[in-house]
């Protein structure tokens, strides 16, 4: 501890005395340590999210490009990032002209914006709910409570004299035992980020044998690479994993059909 307290200060009277020819006080030279590290420490926390986003991109790299080739996207020579950043922007104009949304001369962000908008008052009138007079975040709120109450309702769970925050956990809790247990996972002992990634192998590996895909020595990433290149329209055919529906919006985890 000495030692890096003596390191530490010798470097700070290097900045102090050497670059500028005087002494900083004692105050000042205490605040600009702090700052000089909490300076790495910031930029080590920009590095690690950079990092985690990479990764997270990497590990959906099967669909990012089934997608690309879905909407005509040319992939060769192209970073991940900027090949899922046009698959992103393609999604959007072609939600929008699904919705009958103009497209013409309008910014991606407004145009996301509008997309879903369209798509909650659409859920709105599925739902019987009243869109006259309400605000876009006021309608968006009263339809995710009533789809949440609906899923709950679907899954046994009481609703009656809940808070939606607790109904949510209740919803996600019970929606993730309920699909370990049509998967055949055992959950004991696991966190909610390992029962999802059990349950993502599972689905997988689920698929594979639907589609009679050899999956001996083969991980689950290879296996939904092997989905992804070679049996898309089967999968999709038989609404298997990771083409099965989702018009609820409530499969948790891994789920890449969001159209």
């Amino acid at each position: 501890m000495k030692k890096h307290a003596i390191v530490v200060s010798a470097f700070a009277f290097f900045l102090g005395v050497g670059l500028f020819g005087q002494e900083i006080p004692a105050v000042a030279e205490k605040n600009e340590d702090v700052g000089f590290f909490d300076f790495f420490k910031k930029d080590d926390e920009k590095e690690e999210k950079e990092k985690k986003k990479e990764d997270k991109l990497k590990h959906h790299e099967s669909w990012i490009k089934y997608q690309a080739k879905e909407y005509g996207i040319e992939a060769e020579g192209k970073e991940l990032k900027e090949l899922a950043k046009e698959v992103k922007e393609a999604k959007i104009m072609k939600k929008a002209e699904k919705l009958g949304i103009d497209t013409e001369g309008k910014e991606l962000k407004e145009l996301k914006k509008e997309v879903h908008h369209a798509k909650v008052v659409e859920a709105a009138e599925e739902l019987g709910i009243e869109t006259e007079g309400k605000d876009e975040e006021e309608l968006a709120k009263e339809v995710f409570e009533a789809k949440l109450i609906k899923r709950a309702e679907e899954l046994g769970l009481e609703t009656e004299g809940k808070e939606i925050k607790e109904l949510k956990k209740e919803v996600m809790k019970a929606q993730l035992d309920h699909e370990a247990k049509i998967f055949g996972v055992d959950t004991g002992g696991m966190d909610y980020h390992e029962i999802v990634m059990a349950l993502h192998e599972a689905k997988v590996y689920n698929s594979a044998v639907q589609l009679g895909i050899d999956t001996k020595d083969k991980n689950a990433n290879e296996l939904l690479d092997e989905i992804f290149n070679n049996y898309a329209d089967e999968a999709k055919e038989k609404n298997l994993f990771p083409f099965e529906d989702n018009k609820d919006g409530f499969h948790l985890g891994h789920h890449y059909m969001t159209d």
